[in-house]
């Protein structure tokens, strides 16, 4: 006999809902690194106080002198809207009751490719997301003048930044893009009919993309300070009505890493250098320091170089960095020397060597471990100081369990449904102390 609705569910709940939900939590690199902060919702609008300036009421005066003039701390307000995440899955009944005839354990390991597999794919979703969610999408670190069309080589999801192109050109535009100066957070393009920057074409492969050939003199970086990177933002504004609904979806993303320290607006408060609080920007979003901004090879120098800035600047260190597979390929070289014609790797600790082992356990720089994600993106390093960094849960992730069941009917089908949700954002408290360095070569 077949197994019933009320079977299967019960089913789903001993066996699956507890470890497929542990297993997303260990799962996820960055994620797994933030704290997770009790906050007080009102509706889907979390409001977290900011400590942003000190009383100024402080000063030396002489035996009988006047007193300072009376300060007050200063206190900014984020508020943080929940990101709405889902995953579905749907099975059909004959495909159920075949299943349930083997009993149990046959239904279990015949819904292990749905429903673990579904956990994964939002695994993968939220990973990516926690770097580059929203409408900051990466970095450039060349300081050159637009021209003509230029090449920009890209520290950021250039997949993203395809899928945002051809969205726009499907709704019949070209998508218009905002580049923010890193140390002042000026928007370095003048935005009107006459004069914007867009997007012509992407290359994951060489990690960049090009603008448009409409746009020469659209910008021009060449007077930029040595090392100061800008920002790539899909932009607010686009052709025409279409063209904005076509991006819009980015919005409904959890503002992930490069959101976080470079839009100019963090949850609600103005951060540029001009009108608003300068305290919330990042510390570090620096390029390489090549002459040009272009590409140079990762050295120990310059981690040290974007440590000390965050130091120097916030009174803090970030205490991990986060690099691309690739990175740590050429991050590990820096070990080796070469003696009598042959490669070898140091031994940096001191320790004795008591086997032969053609790899690293770990890496890190300065103590601060070394992590490593696909989802960071291949160009640069990401510098995060992890108790700045707050995950804010309107509901936690789970599957569904709608009336006490995890599978519901569909309707004018026979099928059976359920999905995977999660109600959530991420916020840094404080940018200033994380940092970004971009400008790294590829191979």
């Amino acid at each position: 006999m077949a197994a019933t609705q009320d079977t299967l569910s019960a089913i789903l709940k001993e066996f699956y809902l507890g470890p497929v939900q542990d297993q997303l939590n260990n799962e996820m690199l960055i994620l797994q690194t933030m704290e997770k902060s009790t906050v007080d919702w009102n509706g889907r609008v979390a409001i977290i106080p900011l400590h942003v300036s000190r009383n100024s009421g402080v000063a030396i005066a002489a035996e009988g002198g006047t007193l300072p003039t009376a300060g007050e701390q200063g206190y900014e307000r984020l508020q943080v809207n929940a990101r709405f995440l889902y995953g579905r899955f749907q099975i059909t009944g004959p495909a159920m009751s075949a299943a349930g005839k083997g009993g149990a354990n046959s239904f279990i390991g015949w819904m292990d490719a749905e429903m673990n597999k579904l956990v994964t794919d939002v695994k993968n979703a939220a990973d990516e997301m926690m770097v580059s969610g929203g409408r900051c999408l990466g970095f450039i670190n060349e300081r050159n003048d637009n021209a003509a069309a230029t090449t920009y080589q890209f520290f950021g999801n250039v997949e993203a930044l395809e899928v945002a192109r051809d969205f726009v050109a499907t709704a019949g535009g070209e998508v218009r893009l905002q580049i923010v100066r890193m140390d002042t957070y000026a928007d370095m393009v003048n935005d009107n009919a006459a004069n914007f920057l867009t997007c012509a074409s992407t290359d994951a492969t060489g990690r960049t993309f090009t603008s448009g050939a409409g746009n020469a003199g659209a910008m021009d970086l060449s007077a930029l300070p040595v090392g100061v990177s800008c920002a790539v933002i899909v932009h607010e504004t686009q052709d025409d009505a279409a063209c904005i609904a076509a991006v819009s979806y980015l919005d409904q993303q959890p503002v992930g890493v490069f959101g976080n320290l470079a839009l100019p607006s963090h949850f609600g408060i103005d951060r540029t250098t001009a009108t608003g609080s300068a305290i919330l920007q990042t510390t570090a979003i620096t390029n390489n320091v090549a002459a040009a901004g272009t590409r140079t090879d990762i050295n120990l120098s310059r981690l040290q170089g974007t440590l000390d800035e965050v130091l120097l600047q916030s009174g803090h260190e970030p205490n991990i960095i986060y690099m691309n597979p690739v990175q740590r390929q050429m991050y590990s070289a820096l070990f080796q020397l070469t003696a009598a014609g042959t490669s070898a790797v140091m031994n940096v600790s001191g320790e004795k060597s008591t086997h032969l082992n053609g790899g690293f356990s770990g890496l890190s720089y300065g103590g601060l471990p070394i992590k490593t994600s696909r989802h960071v993106p291949n160009g640069g390093l990401i510098f995060l100081k992890t108790d700045t960094w707050k995950l804010l849960e309107l509901e936690g992730h789970a599957f569904a369990d709608i009336d006490g069941d995890v599978l519901i009917r569909v309707q004018n089908q026979d099928a059976y449904e359920g999905y995977y949700r999660w109600y959530y954002n991420t916020v840094c408290t404080n940018p200033n102390q994380n940092a970004i360095l971009c400008g790294l070569t590829l191979t």
